[in-house]
């Protein structure tokens, strides 16, 4: 095991200090958070090992939160251990979960081509009295997306303000 001193410079090292936050510079997740990757060890979350070098105790999967609030800060001072609960609460209060920012997002996604309906035929599907299975086959999608089309829980329609009502 590297002496805790060897660590901190080691994360430091990787670092660049703007304010009293060490802003990392390195690999990032598939979530935006730092990760390190030491030889033969696979992926290590650098914010939990930056709060275990602080002396914080942590349960295994427990998340760890910034008192900054700075999602690429791994400066120990600033690390404490959470929940999902605090951690949802204060997304939410930052807009996270905005109905207005989700749609926004939805529809960029919509815009670049890669999904494999579009708006035409995820009305047609809502229209079709053909099963599901069959459906699914037709549109090379998984069965569950026809189903969560037909609730309205995917791919509504959100260019017309009266389709929660179920009008299109």
């Amino acid at each position: 095991m590297l002496d805790k001193d060897v660590m901190l410079k080691s994360i430091k090292d990787r670092t660049e200090e703007v304010g009293e936050c060490w802003i990392w510079t390195q690999a990032v997740g598939t979530h935006g958070y730092p990760i390190l990757k030491p030889k033969g060890c696979g992926c290590k979350l650098v914010r939990r090992l930056s709060a275990e070098l602080a002396g914080h105790d942590l349960k295994p999967r427990q998340p760890v939160a910034t008192t900054c609030g700075e999602k690429l800060c791994v400066n120990p001072d600033h690390m404490q251990p959470s929940d999902i609960k605090t951690i949802a609460q204060a997304a939410s209060a930052r807009g996270a979960f905005s109905t207005r920012g989700r749609a926004a997002k939805i529809a960029a996604g919509r815009r670049n081509g890669k999904t494999k309906l579009d708006q035409e035929a995820a009305n047609a599907i809502r229209d079709s009295a053909d099963t599901e299975v069959n459906l699914a086959k037709r549109y090379g999608v998984n069965r569950s997306l026809i189903g969560r089309i037909r609730r309205g829980d995917a791919w509504r329609d959100y260019t017309n303000p009266f389709s929660g009502l179920g009008a299109r």
